[in-house]
């Protein structure tokens, strides 16, 4: 047995699946058809004759598709394994953006394969492979999983540098053709580098202090504890993802041009991937509830700031967006497996992943609303200010890790 402590061990030890996580996430569905989906909008006009209406509708059956199917993946996960169930999900996601690249413009089509690989995908999302990261890494956990989802941010930088010249040279069929094949040849990598269960499944150094509570689902779920991690996720999202796909139009309204605009957004993306490795190396040296309070209250500022300060502010909005987005998904799957250890992970997270989508289902609604009734988005940021203020102080209400949940 080696005598180095554990969080010396860990990134040796557990590389491969740090890595087939980062890869997994980044093939995955958060990733692949998020960060595409602006991509298609004109091909799809010109070629079928669709409003922008019509294909934005299918981000919102995407969203509510991910809310209803994500504890029962979970369950799955649970039951059958990571390894396979991931798998295996990637294999049906490939195959289901394959015939969205063969369909014949009917609307009803597009929608029903929307559904159909949503459903299938759910089981290789950050659902999958945060348990992965959270079985292999303790010491070092916080960090771990904020490398891992970087892999978003990698997957927003790049995708639309590749595959846009690509689809306007190629076709739009053709791109859909390209996201399958970057899938599957993920998937061997992904299947031979992610094992079903932590370092003692496969013989190496045991991962110390991994609870595996006897509480039932319903225990677990109908305890305070969860509900308010619920909350805190589902304020969160309320807040932000609205103002997301808002931040552009938000800037061009302003007078900047679209390359100026494009360039704050741009650094939204470079904030998440520093909000998801600055959170991820505190929460592993500090009680996390105190991060996410800190990171949080930085984020309420920085919008209100934005809010009464108006365009010179853009910058400071931007980094305080990317750095929300850039820790929801870390700490829901922190915190899932801290409070809850990971005998039901699966499912518990996809709860609070579902809880968290639900906001970010209304967001853009509420966002689009606010400017449709008073011409511009500064009461929807000085609105998510006071949201975000909300969740800091609910979370200063968390318990330690190891007191008794009620």
């Amino acid at each position: 047995m080696s005598t180095a402590p554990e969080s010396d061990n860990e990134f040796a030890r557990g590389w491969k699946v740090l890595a087939a996580s980062f890869l997994g996430i980044g093939v995955s569905l958060v990733s692949l058809v998020f960060y595409t989906a602006g991509i298609w909008i004109i091909p799809w006009q010109d070629a079928f004759g669709w409003t922008r209406a019509e294909i934005g509708f299918s981000a919102t059956l995407t969203t509510i598709t991910l809310v209803l199917s994500a504890p029962f993946a979970g369950q799955l996960i649970d039951r059958f394994g990571l390894r396979t169930v991931s798998t295996l999900s990637l294999i049906f996601f490939a195959a289901g953006l394959l015939l969205v690249g063969r369909m014949n413009g009917n609307l009803w089509v597009f929608y029903g394969l929307t559904v159909a690989y949503t459903l299938v995908a759910v089981a290789s999302t950050p659902l999958a492979f945060t348990r992965a990261v959270n079985a292999w890494f303790h010491k070092n956990r916080g960090m771990a999983l904020g490398i891992s989802l970087t892999s978003t941010g990698v997957a927003a930088a790049l995708l639309p540098l590749v595959l846009t010249p690509y689809v306007e040279q190629h076709g739009w069929r053709a791109g859909f053709a390209l996201l399958s094949v970057i899938i599957l040849v993920a998937v061997p990598i992904i299947w031979l580098w992610i094992p079903d269960g932590g370092p003692e499944s496969t013989g190496t150094t045991p991962v110390t202090q991994q609870r595996i509570p006897e509480d039932s689902v319903r225990d677990i779920v109908s305890g305070i504890v969860f509900w308010r991690l619920a909350v805190i996720f589902f304020l969160i999202a309320l807040a932000v993802c609205g103002l997301i796909p808002s931040f552009v139009p938000l800037l061009r309204d302003a007078g900047l041009s679209a390359e100026t605009a494009s360039a704050y957004l741009a650094a939204i993306g470079v904030s998440v991937i520093a909000g998801r490795l600055v959170t991820g190396f505190l929460v592993d040296r500090i009680f996390a509830p105190y991060v996410t309070a800190a990171v949080f209250a930085f984020v309420s500022i920085g919008l209100m700031v934005f809010g009464f300060g108006g365009v010179g502010f853009a910058l400071v909005g931007a980094v305080a967006l990317g750095f929300a987005i850039g820790a929801e998904v870390d700490l829901i799957g922190y915190y899932t497996a801290r409070y809850f250890g990971m005998g039901r992970y699966g499912v518990l997270f996809g709860i609070l992943y579902s809880s968290f989508s639900v906001g970010c289902a209304l967001s853009p609604v509420i966002a689009g609303y606010i400017w449709d009734q008073t011409g511009s988005y500064d009461l929807a940021l000085k609105g998510a200010a006071v949201l975000v203020g909300g969740a800091v102080l609910l979370t200063l209400t968390l318990p330690q890790f190891d007191q008794e949940m009620t």
